[in-house]
């Protein structure tokens, strides 16, 4: 049974740790028993089976400790004695991992070894050493064990001598000092919340106008990341122990601005030299998440209750992907791809999604059932467009693989033009990543601007009106790699039967809610519909799919292909030079396989139309599947039939090769391959219905008579 936090009166959010518990385990470490949590878990189908992390270790501090803070916040809450004792059970390993100067060492074995050299886990006090701080720091509140506060002072020293040089690491070390402070009263502490906080407001992105309330990691370059971005939340916190009403101001105008971006967008995953979108993960939710709910607490502004409520909806469907992050049985799942997400689920994803949740349940009970039962009819947020994608028209251009966006950039040889059709209509900023040198940019569609770049990164060019198409030209060589459109209105719109709008204007940094929808979804239609010529072969039929074929997956270096990365120009292909096109027999069944050029279909819900109405014994589909195996429905005429389309590098059976290439063009050396399923039919058989399963690719498909 697993164990479930209700706080009396808000009974939709529930707090499972059934999951987090099974991941945990007790082991010998320097003659003591502690308890650990393993790093990763996979999903076997019925079971979460615990994987270590390769070469780093079984258990971390970086992930006990936030167990730590979390069950010693569920218990502040609560009051529920099991909680306490599930923290300090945990602070065991945390404080056997600290060397004798207050620092600490990250991994162990659960034979017992600690890791002490591997870059991940060397003595430091750096993240590991924060993460106990705050977990220790928070513990000590509601214990006297002798051995935690000896831990949680001997860091507070280790800290004080090596502060944290970066504005990630800076706000894990407000938060254990607010902690700290609590307990300990010191009059110093206190000035130290009020000095390193008020250093953090220097890590305020200040040089771009659609990214107001962002921070950054260094001072020196541009670099955030959903994931460590605590800054929001160590502000608050400070503001609720010193009274710096300064630190509650620009905590609350970065919140607004972060959470409309993040919720009209998605959980970005970092913005430096380009935006990466995705993975989209809980450990960004909690950032956003918990700090709203810590706003709404102070300012008691229903606003606050709302935009927290939307942001824990990721969990619950109320994502780019309309798919629950968290499971029956509080599994944390581990991101959020373009049109996949991963269903494997670790201790840091399962922790994140817990302490979401956990703080979620102090809303008032409408918005938990609103965060539960999420509606979202419509958003607006960034658009990121790859430049590899634009049409290149008469242009000198070649594309360019490496650290770019999507893997890929635009090499621009001179002076140079590229177009981007069906955009959306809207006011944009306009953002350009790539590398330049006294380029002049100019962006144009219903207006434009111009800009004169040099440099590599990322670069606000200005603001342009969009109708229809949007085109960039340079003026000399130079490389782009994206150009990122932020509408200056963004924003959600959710509940069908009476439509709501949260909109955030930028240029303002102002927050309205308004009764009516806004923004509609951007759905797609799936129905493409053809006539499918067949070639006999015996009693065989082989299926012309070429109306179809929507995907390239095979190539080579010379002319790469992308069979796994659906929101990127480049990715992992196989190897076109290790086998031929035209007719294959794979168990006697004849197929038809196409190598050059687009050699696959991606199913949408595609309906292939056979010449003519034909009884049909079965039909033998040729056919992978990226990031991982999927169960998808074929319809043939009125009847559904399943199959589970294993991944590509799932141990294929039927085409296998060696090796494939990833989109560098080096050989990576996995078994992949393409595999044989069969449906059962024994009917007449008139059109085949693919399934509504972007990341399913159909080869081949031969009918037998």
């Amino acid at each position: 049974m697993g164990m479930l936090l209700a706080i009396v009166g808000f009974s939709n959010l529930n707090f499972n740790i059934t999951h987090l518990e099974r991941l945990s385990e007790w082991f010998a470490l320097d003659g003591e028993m502690v308890k650990g949590y393993w790093v990763y878990a996979e999903n076997k189908g019925n079971a979460f089976i615990p994987v270590s992390a390769l070469n780093e270790g079984d258990f971390c501090v970086d992930d006990v400790a936030r167990v730590v803070l979390l069950y010693s916040e569920a218990y502040e809450l609560t009051k529920d004695s099991k909680y306490l004792n599930l923290a300090l059970d945990a602070a065991k390993f945390v404080v056997k991992m600290q060397a004798s100067d207050g620092e600490f060492y990250n991994f162990a074995y659960k034979d017992g070894t600690i890791n002490k050299y591997g870059i991940t886990s060397q003595k430091s006090a750096g993240w590991w050493a924060l993460r106990a701080f705050w977990g220790l720091s928070k513990l000590a509140k509601f214990t006297d064990d002798s051995k935690i506060h000896e831990a949680v002072k001997k860091t507070y020293n280790a800290l004080k001598r090596k502060p944290p040089t970066s504005a990630d690491q800076l706000a894990l070390y407000i938060l254990g000092l607010c902690n700290y402070y609590e307990v300990y009263q010191s009059s110093e502490v206190l000035k130290e919340i009020n000095k390193y906080a008020t250093d953090l407001l220097d890590y305020e992105i200040k040089n771009f106008d659609s990214l107001k309330g962002f921070f950054t990691v260094y001072k020196d370059r541009l670099l955030w990341n959903g994931w460590g971005n605590h800054y929001i939340e160590a502000l608050l916190r400070a503001y609720k122990i010193t009274g710096n009403e300064k630190f509650l101001s620009v905590a609350e105008k970065s919140l607004i601005s972060q959470a409309s971006i993040m919720i009209s967008t998605g959980l970005i995953y970092s913005i430096q030299n380009y935006f990466k979108l995705y993975p989209e993960l809980a450990y960004a939710l909690e950032c956003t998440a918990v700090p709203l709910v810590l706003l709404y607490d102070i300012e008691k502004d229903e606003k606050y209750a709302l935009l927290s409520s939307l942001a824990i909806s990721w969990l619950f469907g109320g994502n780019r992907l309309g798919v629950r992050m968290f499971g029956e049985n509080g599994e944390g799942y581990d991101g959020m791809e373009y049109m996949h997400y991963n269903r494997n689920a670790g201790a840091e994803s399962t922790i994140c999604s817990l302490r979401t949740i956990l703080h979620g349940m102090k809303l008032p009970e409408t918005y938990q059932t609103l965060a539960m039962n999420p509606e979202l009819i419509g958003r607006s947020g960034v658009i990121v467009l790859e430049a590899e994608a634009f049409d290149i028209g008469i242009s000198s251009a070649k594309m360019v693989t490496g650290d770019y966006g999507s893997g890929a950039s635009l090499q621009m040889d001179g002076k140079g033009r590229i177009r981007k059709q069906n955009i959306e209509n809207g006011t944009y900023y306009i953002l350009l990543s790539g590398n330049f040198s006294n380029t002049t940019i100019t962006v144009s569609s219903k207006t434009s601007v111009k800009k004169d770049l040099t440099g590599k990164g990322l670069f606000e060019i200005g603001i342009v009106e969009i109708e229809g198409n949007l085109s960039v030209s340079n003026s000399n060589s130079c490389n782009i790699d994206q150009i990122i459109l932020i509408p200056q209105q963004l924003g959600i719109s959710f509940d069908k039967k009476n439509p709501k709008t949260v909109l955030y204007d930028i240029p303002s940094q102002t927050l309205k809610i308004k009764n009516r929808q806004i923004f509609t979804s951007k759905s797609k239609e799936f129905s493409f519909e053809s006539i499918a010529k067949l070639e006999y072969s015996g009693t065989f039929g082989l299926v012309d799919l070429s109306d179809f074929y929507n995907n390239d997956g095979i190539g080579t270096p010379q002319n790469p292909a992308n069979f796994d990365n659906l929101g990127g120009v480049v990715g992992a292909y196989l190897p076109q030079n290790e086998i031929d096109e035209g007719i294959i027999y794979l168990n006697n069944v004849p197929f038809y396989l196409k190598t050059i050029g687009m050699d696959n279909i991606r199913c949408d819900g595609q309906v292939i139309v056979l010449p003519e109405k034909l009884y049909v014994k079965k039909i033998y589909i040729l056919a992978a599947a990226n990031h991982g195996d999927y169960n998808v429905k074929f319809t043939i005429d009125n009847s559904d039939y399943e199959l589970n389309i294993h991944d590509w590098c799932n141990s294929p059976k039927d085409i296998v090769f060696d090796y494939r290439y990833i989109s560098s063009g080096e050989k990576q050396y996995i078994k992949c391959g393409i595999d044989t399923y069969v449906l059962e039919i024994n009917d007449f058989v008139s059109k085949i219905i693919l399934p509504q399963q972007i990341n399913v690719h159909i080869f081949a498909l031969t009918i037998e008579r």
